[in-house]
């Protein structure tokens, strides 16, 4: 005999105030050839960094993720009239209560910044992913319970879990917020964990 089964679907959820933020900034350079382009764009890379170790980190939490070297002869609508045009980016892992001062001091040297995400060490973001995952298995339940007692029946052992597609645990604050925000102090949301789940359960007579 086939049994009988029910699914339902639920999510559950967990917010908390980021523990980490990545800064990433670009430094420019432009000249008559590659090599110069390159050069002036390694400058100003070292005074980013230079400026940011005096004044609220350490030189290993700045890394060069990135150089690029364009021939802007090339380019059909090139946005400089030199040659060749040089970018370094740079990746600013700091606090969050930090971040804000790191985007001023970057961009006060020359740099641009266009993207700033905060984020949760990995610790808490899998614990949190865990107690969203409980919840939702719990009104997962719940759910079915009310629908299998409106049957006169009741909800027996689970058959099958499929999960769903939840938040990340990452938030961002991009380019045209950071340009046009004339409070100098960032402002990110809490961090979102969800989790979704699917879950077929058998029914059984109360």
């Amino acid at each position: 005999m086939t049994r009988r089964t029910i699914t339902t679907d639920a999510g559950g959820r967990r917010e908390r105030p980021p523990e980490t933020a990545v800064v990433e900034a670009t430094a420019a350079g432009e000249g008559e050839s590659a090599g110069s382009a390159r050069a002036n764009a390694r400058d100003l890379a070292a005074t980013v960094r230079e400026t940011l170790a005096e004044r609220v980190l350490s030189r290993d939490q700045i890394v060069t993720t990135e150089l690029q070297v364009k021939d802007t002869t090339q380019a059909f609508d090139p946005d400089t009239d030199a040659p060749y045009r040089a970018v370094e980016r740079l990746r600013i892992d700091c606090a969050p209560e930090t971040a804000a001062e790191v985007v001023v001091l970057a961009t006060d040297t020359g740099a641009t910044v266009p993207d700033v995400q905060f984020g949760l060490r990995e610790g808490t973001r899998r614990r949190l992913e865990d107690e969203a995952f409980g919840d939702a298995m719990d009104r997962a339940r719940e759910k079915a319970e009310r629908i299998a007692a409106a049957e006169g029946l009741a909800v027996g052992g689970v058959r099958e879990v499929t999960t769903q597609g939840g938040g990340m645990g990452m938030s961002s604050i991009v380019n045209d917020a950071l340009a046009g925000n004339g409070d100098p102090e960032l402002h990110p949301d809490p961090i979102v964990v969800s989790k979704g789940v699917e879950v077929v359960y058998e029914l059984v007579e109360e």
